[in-house]
């Protein structure tokens, strides 16, 4: 599913991202013989403790230390927006059961944008979940004139109990409250990210407390359907937080119609026990009843696990009447946006092209986001076409076949447009994209084909030139087991990512996964008149064969497979023809065919080259490193195509494979 933070669910199975414990516990973390935790003695016998980041009472977190915003007290402040639903834990022993204990957090009250709320687990139960601790302010205050004024406790939480010994105490984002401003106006606050404000020390007041001695570490656990409509999971250990080890049982219970197939970790047992060592999202896949997955999918969308456990992809079959729709105007793609996002099964057909031309400003992009539970169709005879439109597939369980994508403005030259690629697989889990056409232009034109010579659109920068379209095809953000297959890529300067940055994996803030985690496939593809990223890959493992790869009117300057960043890439099979570029940094194969090529432009982030492994290419097979073919069934290839084939792209598959 694309999103997981409902209001009235939310707390029914588990807290989200708990815990990276990337700061150890207690301590003198300064190294000056003070912790920078506080225990103050109170008049009325109470004790209050304000506990820092890494000192007495701190036990892990997810966020990073800062020191940016002045006022703070110890040695930094602790920035919540860094770690999407992340998580700061400490603990505190008591003498006794205690069943009037205070808890507050002292926070940055400076930011108007980060009007953000708190909940509060003490050994492992949510302990306000209808009354979160707000953290924001009406008054924005830069850093340079930041003082500890602008630091300040929330409300206190009253009431909270505490158990004789050791207890766990865990702060996390709230996904949605109501915030009431100043003047007395209410709102109501979403934040499906789950962030915090800035958090100096959290304070706790009790009689007979002090720093506890439990270093537990608790782990995140949500049990989730991918298709509501099909069936539900049941979790033992729902609305808590897990302590790390903990057995629990998942229970999938497929609707009427619908059947069963498999877990995330690739588990066909139901009921399903696991001993959870770390956070987890765990999700129950269901198919309909007496369901046949097309024949042609191969790749990895057909498994879920490094250790070839199937999975059927089945997109939006057992779709509504409703949700079974054509789409053939811009004022109809418009108005179905809704059902294009949700996680309801869909079936949509797009009908001819749908384009931004006629709109008051024609090359600004648009975007619409595709949520789980999908197929997309191009219409068998009016061949469906997105021009100047980017969809993006936020969700799992997605097929997309028969679809024209390109002309995705990007950069008009003075400021970045509405959309970034032609289609982006962004935090995607199980997509298959097939018999589809991507391309743009090889030199900026306006919508209709002209060539943009002048106007306010035009620049004599070359990067403009070559940044006026971005990417046609970007996987990132924990996207896995992905296919594409049967794909014709063309007249483009830049076409496929796959993990976005060289500074790191970005992860996808739902499942926790990250770009090391990406599975993708491309088979019997064909590229031509390509410039570069043919992909360009990070991080993630990748397998590449039968595509046929034309460097074309490129042949002077194309690079065609760019392995960097510790990836992983099985190449076999493939014709890389008229590649002739010879010059520059790590060239491989006597030109850019498969290599870690640009590197010195990713040295500023420390980055490194990925693994490969080629057979049967039509260039020599030197591989770099050690990778294996993957663990999913397939016809190895035995040789390379040796023209370009005609069976990919639009046009190829009757009516009858598009239902």
């Amino acid at each position: 599913m694309k999103r997981f933070f409902y209001k009235a669910s939310y707390f029914a199975f588990a807290f989200s991202a708990l815990l990276a414990f990337s700061c150890s516990s207690g301590g003198d973390s300064d190294g000056d013989g003070n912790s920078g935790s506080e225990a103050i003695q109170n008049e009325d016998g109470t004790t209050t403790l304000k506990i820092q980041e890494n000192g007495d009472g701190f036990v892990s977190t997810t966020f990073t230390k800062s020191t940016d915003f002045p006022g703070y007290t110890g040695s930094g402040y602790l920035d919540g927006g860094t770690s999407a639903n992340g998580s700061i834990v400490y603990t505190v022993l008591a003498e006794n059961d205690i069943a009037d204990a205070k808890i507050a957090i002292h926070y940055l009250a400076t930011e108007v944008t980060r009007r953000r709320a708190a909940l509060v687990s003490v050994n492992g139960k949510v302990i306000n979940a209808d009354s979160p601790l707000a953290m924001t302010t009406d008054v924005k205050v830069k850093a340079a004139n930041c003082t500890s004024a602008n630091w300040k406790d929330t409300e206190y939480l009253t009431n909270v109990s505490l158990q004789k010994g050791s207890n766990s105490i865990i702060i996390t984002g709230c996904p949605s409250w109501t915030y009431t401003d100043s003047d007395g106006k209410t709102s109501e606050i979403t934040d499906e990210n789950c962030y915090l404000n800035y958090v100096d020390y959290l304070v706790v007041n009790g009689k007979g407390i002090d720093y506890g001695t439990d270093t537990t570490k608790y782990v995140s656990l949500s049990a989730i359907s991918e298709n509501e409509t099909a069936g539900s999971v049941e979790c033992d250990a729902s609305g808590s937080n897990v302590a790390e080890n903990s057995e629990i049982t998942f229970t999938a219970k497929p609707n009427e119609g619908w059947t069963f197939e498999c877990w995330s970790d690739g588990s066909k047992e139901n009921p399903h026990k696991v001993a959870v060592t770390k956070n987890t999202v765990m999700f129950a896949h269901f198919i309909p009843a007496n369901y046949t997955a097309p024949s042609d999918l191969v790749g990895y969308a057909t498994i879920t696990t490094d250790s070839g456990d199937g999975y059927t992809i089945c997109g939006g079959a057992g779709a509504s009447a409703e949700n079974t729709i054509t789409i053939s105007s811009y004022a109809e793609l418009v108005a179905k946006k809704d059902i294009l996002s949700s996680d309801k099964p869909k079936i949509i057909t797009i009908s001819g092209t749908i384009s931004t031309k006629a709109n008051e400003n024609p090359l600004l992009s648009e975007k619409y986001t595709i949520g789980s539970n999908s197929t997309i169709y191009g219409d068998a005879t009016n061949q469906g076409r997105l021009q100047n439109i980017e969809f993006i597939v936020e969700g799992e369980n997605v097929i997309i076949r028969n679809m024209m994508f390109g002309e995705v403005i990007s950069w008009d030259g003075y400021t970045k447009s509405g959309a970034d690629d032609a289609l982006s697989l962004n935090g995607a889990t199980h997509v298959w994209v097939d018999h589809c056409e991507f391309q743009s232009h090889l030199t900026p034109q306006d919508l209709d084909g002209n060539e943009i010579t002048s106007g306010y659109y035009y620049s004599t920068d070359e990067k403009w030139k070559k940044d006026f379209y971005d990417g046609l095809l970007d996987i990132k953000n924990g996207s896995t087991w992905i296919t594409i297959s049967n794909c014709y890529f063309h007249d483009h300067y830049k076409a496929c990512l796959c993990a976005s940055g060289d500074d790191g994996p970005d992860k996808n803030t739902t499942t926790g996964a990250t770009d090391e985690d990406m599975r993708v496939t491309f088979y019997h593809n064909h590229w031509k008149n390509i410039n570069a990223r043919m992909p360009l890959f990070r991080y993630g493992t990748g397998h590449i064969y039968d595509c046929y790869f034309d460097a074309g009117s490129q042949s002077d300057s194309a690079s065609c497979i760019n392995v960097r960043a510790g990836s992983k890439l099985y190449i076999e099979g493939n014709n890389f023809a008229n590649f002739s570029k010879t010059t520059g940094d790590s060239v491989t194969n006597g030109s850019y065919i498969i290599g870690f090529f640009f590197a010195d432009s990713a040295k500023k982030y420390g980055n490194v080259s990925g693994s490969w492994k080629a057979v049967n290419n039509s260039t020599a097979n030197e591989s770099e490193g050690s990778v294996s073919a993957p663990a999913y069934s397939y016809t190895a290839p035995t040789s390379y195509p040796t023209s370009a084939p005609t069976d990919v792209g639009v046009g190829k598959l009757s009516a009858s494979d598009l239902n």
